[in-house]
């Protein structure tokens, strides 16, 4: 196991962490299935724990770029950030700070996606809201740009492309927004607005926290959907949806992170159940692993790339503590596992 020794302030990650875990606790009642045996090929590739969960970061998403390097959204005292994590390393690199330490009011940096050789990031402040929406951050430099207009995203929370567009979630207003072209040429328009993506409005009463995490395949958005705990897909068709949003499955729990596999396969992260489930082409789903040995509010995934496409890589939120009706309990900490 590799453990970072951080020296993180406390306002923002540990602010972040209360605040979802208040959130969670209000009102995701599923229940908590029991836990199976770790599954054997489970590898802790990173451990960000500091050693005090007070001063613990709030790693939230994750991407993996074809040399292997993992990049996460890490929120701490020192703002919300992106870091690095190469082959083999023990320690994270910051590549980037989106938003400033006094900028910590709300949910952070969260879901992450690349655009060919740049890295796309979701980023949620109530402090300075020209900072809310997507940034692009070019991996080579660290030099980060905000995309101007998604600022009027409320809760921008994952990201994917397809088609030359960009697709964000936004989890308040329960629906997906689409960006399209470049510099001053952006435009940035609601795409998918639809019930299925809402949420109830019992996480935080009479905020709804719907469309969650995202992707692409095939010409179709995949969509996953916290508190209804849904996975959804819709058809894409230039700006506007070929069809309206479709269940594709029900889950019992809150379906946070979401990717698709090459064979056009969901894979989804429950965050309160400790689980990595694969929902299957006829609806049906398979939970590949439940277990708080290795799996510790897991908020994001994605899979490896070239030689590592089959691995799955996970990201651990690990806000749970203290509340076992609402979250599977884990002492893994805010952490990177690998499954393959």
């Amino acid at each position: 196991m590799f453990r970072t020794q951080s020296r993180l302030a406390v306002p923002f990650g540990r602010g972040l962490r209360l605040l979802i875990v208040g959130l969670l606790t209000a009102a995701v009642t599923a229940a908590l299935a029991s836990a199976v045996a770790a599954d054997p090929t489970a590898d802790e590739v990173i451990n960000f724990s500091t050693g005090d969960p007070a001063t613990d970061p709030a790693t939230e998403g994750i991407a993996v770029a074809a040399d292997g390097t993992i990049y996460v959204s890490a929120n701490t005292g020192d703002g919300g950030q992106i870091w690095t994590v190469a082959p083999g390393a023990d320690t994270p690199e910051v590549l980037a700070t989106l938003i400033p330490p006094t900028g910590g009011a709300g949910f952070g940096v969260l879901g992450l996606h690349f655009d060919g050789d740049d890295l796309l990031a979701a980023a949620h402040t109530l402090a300075d809201p020209e900072l809310n929406g997507v940034w692009r951050i070019d991996t080579s430099t660290g030099e980060a740009g905000h995309i101007a207009g998604t600022e009027a995203i409320l809760l921008p929370n994952d990201i994917t492309t397809w088609g030359g567009k960009i697709y964000v979630t936004d989890s308040v207003t329960g629906g997906v927004w689409v960006i399209d072209g470049d510099g001053a040429q952006v435009s940035v328009e609601p795409f998918i607005v639809d019930d299925l993506l809402a949420g109830l409005g019992v996480l935080v009463p009479g905020v709804p926290i719907g469309a969650n995490g995202i992707d692409a395949h095939g010409g179709k958005l995949y969509i996953a959907n916290l508190e209804k705990g849904l996975v959804v897909a819709a058809q894409i068709n230039g700006n506007s949806a070929r069809s309206q949003p479709t269940v594709v499955a029900t889950l019992g729990g809150a379906v946070d992170g979401l990717e698709v596999d090459r064979q056009g396969r969901p894979h989804v992260v429950l965050i309160d159940r400790a689980a990595l489930v694969r929902v299957n082409r006829d609806g049906s789903s398979t939970t590949l692993i439940e277990s708080t040995d290795v799996l510790d509010a897991p908020a994001s995934l994605a899979f490896g790339q070239r030689s590592d496409k089959s691995s799955i890589y996970v990201v651990n939120f690990s806000i749970g503590e203290g509340f076992p009706d609402v979250i599977a309990q884990s002492d893994v900490g805010p952490s990177v596992v690998r499954f393959g």
